[in-house]
């Protein structure tokens, strides 16, 4: 079922594409047709907004590569981002009033300047990561804002230069911001889209970004010529009546920010929300966060042209009780998101099909800031600065959403509180916003008591229908959906959800199980019992990832191991590990030292720790930033990290892309089941050492292999055969020498940091619940 909905993908992001198109040739032919300048400028800006999404999903995971995906590092990244884009809009705002007849010029620089960036971006970014990787938090913060500084002040600034040049033009503020915020938008949409089909599949990280630059470039240098040639120039516009004064725009500028800011923080909240359903529903594939962007990002569009479309005839009274209506229906109908996508998956229907209720409260909430500049900004020579202030306000309200919600509020509460908590914020405000409508407070009509009154009735009606999410956003219509699990652990790093029987789940992934049992191997134990075979000396040991320690717990207690390094990115998983008692006595063992943090950023920042045996139990391949530990770059990274003759033994779940990218960068392999151990030494199997090894473990004093039970006989001989198999035909359930891997396997696709391994070409991508 879920490769059918990735299927669809492409078909219902057109489709969205399909209706705003539309729309933009209905206004277009009944009004902007009249003016080609116009045309020309809505195209320019519909294909800026392109180059700009790709630019943003490709640099923040370039920027994940280099300071890590810890929640601390992807918060301060995409914040650095965001505020750039802010800074910009007030820079526009300001030079537009300066250079009132220039805005098409200015705009066509910024984007030249963004394109020579952006050619040379990944150069800049992997030169500066060179000196910086690992760096600490608020280095991270600081080596972020310069990063990003220079493109996203360039990015933010266009809005409010066009929206300068397109006042004089029309006499209307709303309008303007409107129609430009719609096509800038949809253009991103479309980028999104594009980015999860097909772009970032077909040409990696840097082939993307030099198509942006080149789409960049073509769009900027249109503008520059375009505004050099005085087409574009805007004649001195003679209105009928004297243009309205700030005091006759209907609402203060202050107030104006307000909304705008708040509106954004809870866009941001519902986008945070939002992708955690769409992540879990889609087994953590990487398209899932452009497809539901696409998704939110063409409902904010619509939203933006339709609301103003709709309400530009009418007085402030109305627009403003708009705005509070629009509030509170985006607030109560949003609580009912994430249980509809789970609904979806229970009853066999393609989750990707309720896009359009998504996009429908993304339209809701993205029609409130054009028309809060509709009442506030005046349209003369200073509108392009004070709509610059109220897209910075919502701006920096997106910021605080995404540090607030993303990076405070999750680490608190879970999905359910937190759509509950963003509903009633959107509800309560929007009835502010109702009874302030006026000017003064004053009772709302009769109708609209009555929208906050039964808003107030749908958001917490909505709670209820959180139980059991978790399970059918992961198993859907299979038994385990119906299952009550033992534990769920949510914080900002993701969701941990262990069934009855000892089953892991992170991010709707199955990631292991509560054993240690060798002789109960429901999670192939084998593979990391049967270290010694091919390692004849593990003092020092390096293990990327806990999950639910039962590995780590198993390499502790290893008879020859003097210590173990564990570095962890979700620290949630010590919550649970203490509950169970097979793999409690972890947390105190003093051979375990556990780190929470990114394990690539940590070994970057760690280049003088060297270990005999580096463990790595990670995910399936096709897993968004599942790459960042199988691409040639970090099996070269831990490389260095290797001691002579050591071993780095990794998962890499039945990929041959995988193996052949890790038969590339090491001389020596040997495939064990579905892992791969790797060296800059021959690999030599022992298999009495391994033996002489399994007869002295015990984990807490109680032998892992007691002869007292008659099943550890029956254990050892099926390890005895398993070392045995590499001499023998290549079969799954074995070993395989190096020499016959190469043979096997030839040439395949190599993993690489930019071309993201299978990431982004993941769609038919089997789904193993064990």
């Amino acid at each position: 079922m879920l490769d059918n909905c990735m299927t669809l993908t492409p078909v219902l992001s057109l489709l969205a594409i399909d209706f705003l198109i539309f729309a933009v040739a209905l206004y277009a032919g009944r009004k902007a047709a009249q003016r080609p300048a116009n045309l020309l400028l809505f195209a320019l800006f519909f294909c800026s907004g392109m180059p700009a999404l790709i630019y943003q999903i490709v640099w923040e995971r370039v920027l994940f590569g280099i300071y890590g995906v810890n929640s601390e590092s992807v918060a301060v990244i995409v914040s650095a981002f965001m505020l750039g884009l802010g800074v910009g809009s007030l820079l526009g705002g300001k030079l537009s009033a300066r250079y009132p007849r220039r805005g098409i010029m200015l705009f066509g620089l910024a984007e030249l300047g963004t394109a020579i960036f952006g050619l040379i971006s990944l150069s800049i970014f992997h030169w500066i990561a060179r000196f910086t990787a690992g760096a600490s938090l608020p280095e991270t913060i600081a080596l972020s804002i310069v990063l990003l500084g220079i493109p996203t002040v360039l990015m933010g600034a266009t809005l409010p230069l066009l929206v300068e040049h397109l006042v004089q033009l029309s006499g209307d503020v709303g309008q303007s911001v409107a129609f430009l915020y719609f096509v800038n938008t949809l253009g991103s949409a479309v980028a999104c889209a594009l980015s999860a089909s097909y772009l970032l599949r077909e040409f990696g990280q840097s082939g993307s970004v030099s198509l942006a630059a080149l789409l960049g470039t073509v769009v900027g240098g249109i503008a520059f010529l375009t505004a050099r040639s005085g087409e574009a120039q805007p004649a001195l516009r003679e209105p009928a009546v004297p243009a309205p004064s700030q005091a006759e725009a209907g609402m203060p500028l202050s107030i104006a920010m307000l909304i705008a800011g708040v509106s954004g923080f809870i866009a941001l909240g519902f986008e945070i929300a939002w992708f955690r359903t769409f992540s879990l529903a889609a087994s953590d594939r990487a398209p899932a966060f452009a497809l539901l962007l696409s998704t939110y990002l063409a409902g904010i569009a619509a939203g933006s042209f339709l609301a103003q479309r709709f309400l530009e005839r009418k007085g402030t009274v109305a627009v403003s009780r708009s705005i509070g209506v629009l509030m509170l229906t985006a607030g109560a109908g949003s609580v009912f998101l994430p249980p509809l996508v789970a609904h979806f998956m229970v009853r066999r229907i393609p989750f990707l099909l309720s896009a359009p209720a998504f996009f429908l409260v993304a339209a809701l909430i993205g029609s409130v800031l054009p028309l809060a500049c509709q009442l506030a900004v005046s349209p003369d020579e200073r509108a392009g600065r004070g709509v610059s202030l109220v897209y910075a306000a919502n701006i920096v309200g997106a910021v605080a959403g995404s540090l607030g919600i993303g990076f405070i509020w999750m680490n608190y509460f879970g999905l359910r509180q937190i759509s509950l908590h963003l509903g009633f914020a959107a509800v309560i405000f929007g009835a502010i916003v109702l009874v302030f409508a006026s000017g003064r407070a004053a009772a709302p009509p009769a109708w609209a008591s009555a929208a906050v009154v039964a808003a107030l009735i749908l958001v917490p009606a909505a709670s209820p229908l959180y139980a059991h999410l978790f399970p059918r956003l992961i198993f859907a219509d299979r038994p385990e959906g119906a299952e009550v699990p033992a534990h769920i652990v949510e914080n900002r790093n993701g969701v941990i959800v262990v069934m009855p029987d000892g089953a892991v789940f992170s991010g709707g992934v199955y990631d292991g199980y509560f054993n240690t049992d060798p002789n109960n191997d429901v999670n192939l134990l084998l593979r990391i019992y049967t270290l010694s075979a091919y390692q004849p000396n593990p003092k020092h040991v390096f293990e990327l990832g806990l999950s639910s320690g039962s590995w780590a717990q198993v390499l502790a207690n290893h008879p020859q191991i003097d210590s173990l390094d564990i570095v962890e990115i979700n620290p949630g998983y010590l919550k649970l590990i203490s509950q169970y008692p097979e793999v409690r006595s972890l947390l105190h063992n003093p051979k375990v030292h556990i780190y929470i943090d990114d394990a690539r950023r940590w070994l970057i920042a760690h280049p003088d720790r060297h270990y005999d045996a580096i463990i790595a139990n990670g995910s399936y391949y096709w897993r968004d930033n599942s790459c960042y530990i199988l691409s040639t770059e970090f099996l070269r990274l831990v490389r260095q990290h290797l001691n002579p003759g050591g071993v780095y033994l990794y998962n890499t779940t039945e990929s041959l892309d995988a193996l052949a990218t890790g038969l590339h960068v090491f001389p020596y392999g040997l495939r064990v089941l579905n892992f791969l151990a790797v060296s800059d030494s021959p690999i030599v199997l022992d298999k009495a050492r391994m033996l002489k090894v399994l007869n002295e473990y015990k984990i807490d004093g109680v032998p892992a292999f007691d002869p007292s039970n008659p099943k550890t006989r029956q254990t050892l001989v099926a390890y005895t055969a398993f070392v045995d198999s590499a001499s023998l035909a290549p079969q799954f359930l074995g070993m395989e020498t190096g020499e016959s891997l190469r043979a096997r396997v030839g040439k395949r696709y190599i993993f690489t940091d930019d071309n993201m391994g299978w990431e982004w070409r993941s769609w038919n991508a089997q789904i193993p619940w064990h």
